[in-house]
């Protein structure tokens, strides 16, 4: 059991990842930094991205959100120094961190290279190195990915993962449990004031009396647009008013949906915002909608659309896939991936019933206020003072009795 943090020795932290502006796990590290710099006990360095990935592996349009700010942390250090394209900005982040603890982001294969050479160095300088592992898997799969995605996991003293089927997985890969802990992915806010429903369909010209439905995030092939789709032609026969709301950038070719939209003779019932949405008018995509859909037909991390829901308090229908059905407190709406049938049974029932729409939307304010930063900088915190005195032979069970502890305050 780690000792109390009010009882440590400061140690330096430098956290390797990418802060906004930027997209990847911008927004997520943005939010850790802000609750590890309340840790009296740590000392935090970030190494950032100047220039975080080629084009060519972000097809879903902008690599920066053209609204966002950088934010500033009181007592944090941050540093502006990797390049994607640029090795020497590797090796000198590897020779210059001063983090006794590395705690590196790892989330896109295309950045293997990078951190390959950083976590090399720093295993050379012989730094502890603790890893947060988003995707366990690569969304889109492929042996290349998979082996780099190997190559890089091999680097890393002990591992964060956000979900109990995250942490399965890894040791399905081969990784000891023992070095893995699993710490929740907290509730993700945006910048600015949330609109009242009233103006948030007002901007987004919607009608008051609709009944809807949000899908947002990149358009990716795991996402189950196409099963949401054929699904929400069933709900639309139910419940004339429900409106489906499309929101992100298509990392793929749009067509196909757009002639399914027609086949299913839903144009009048889907409107798609098919472009990247900046983090200032989020609030009102969340604010509009009556609730938020999941239909993940594969996935193996947590969902930071999911983490938005929770923030806003939105009733949830997801599937049941990666960390998805921690997001929701009643399994009634936890169908399975890809059941056209369920999916649309689950979207009817909350669409039509009020009391099961409030009872979601009390269950996830009641899951937000488990998940705020401030304890999970707690946590994770106590994870690196276990590891940089020897001390973290089951991380674990560390991270359990953390959890445990922080109950029990």
């Amino acid at each position: 059991m780690p000792r109390r943090l009010d009882d440590a020795r400061p140690i330096e932290v430098t956290l390797i990842s990418t802060l906004p502006p930027h997209m990847g796990v911008a927004d997520y590290t943005a939010h850790l930094v802000g609750g590890l710099a309340q840790v009296p006990t740590i000392s935090l360095e970030v190494v950032d991205f100047a220039s975080l990935y080629p084009r060519w592996v972000y097809p879903g349009g902008t690599l920066r959100d053209p609204t966002a700010r950088r934010p500033q942390f009181p007592n944090v250090r941050i540093r502006t120094l990797l390049s994607w394209y640029n090795p020497l900005s590797w090796i000198f982040a590897g020779l210059t961190l001063r983090g006794r603890v590395v705690h590196a982001q790892w989330w896109s294969y295309a950045l293997a290279p990078v951190f390959l050479v950083i976590l090399g160095i720093a295993r050379l300088r012989r730094r502890k190195i603790v890893m947060t592992v988003h995707n366990v898997e690569p969304h889109e799969g492929g042996r290349l990915r998979r082996f780099l995605n190997k190559l890089v996991l091999g680097l890393a003293h002990v591992y964060v993962v956000h979900t109990t089927r995250s942490f399965d997985s890894l040791v399905r890969q081969g990784t000891n449990s023992e070095r893995i802990a699993i710490i929740p992915m907290g509730v993700l806010t945006s910048p600015g004031r949330t609109p009242s429903t009233g103006e948030a369909r007002r901007a987004l010209g919607v009608q008051d009396s609709a009944k809807v439905v949000l899908h947002f995030g990149n358009v990716r092939p795991y996402k189950g647009v196409s099963v949401l789709l054929r699904a929400f032609a069933k709900v639309r026969a139910r419940v004339p008013g429900a409106l489906l709301l499309i929101a992100g950038s298509p990392w793929e070719d749009w067509a196909p949906y757009e002639a399914l939209i027609d086949e299913l003779r839903l144009t009048d019932a889907v409107q798609t915002q098919l472009e990247f949405v900046p983090a200032e008018q989020v609030a009102t995509l969340f604010a509009a909608a009556d609730l938020v859909v999941l239909p993940y037909t594969h996935f193996d991390a947590q969902s930071a659309v999911g983490a938005q829901a929770l923030h806003y308090g939105k009733a949830l229908v997801v599937s049941d896939v990666g960390g998805l059905p921690e997001l929701v407190a009643d399994s009634r709406f936890v169908v399975p991936p890809a059941d056209v049938a369920r999916l649309a049974e689950a979207l009817t029932e909350v669409l039509m019933d009020d009391e099961v729409r409030q009872r979601l939307e009390d269950g996830a304010r009641q899951l937000a206020r488990e998940l705020q930063w401030d304890a999970i900088g707690e946590k994770t915190a106590a994870l690196y003072h276990a590891l940089a005195d020897g001390a973290a032979g089951n991380v674990q069970a560390a991270s359990l009795a953390e959890e445990r502890s922080s109950d029990q305050k």
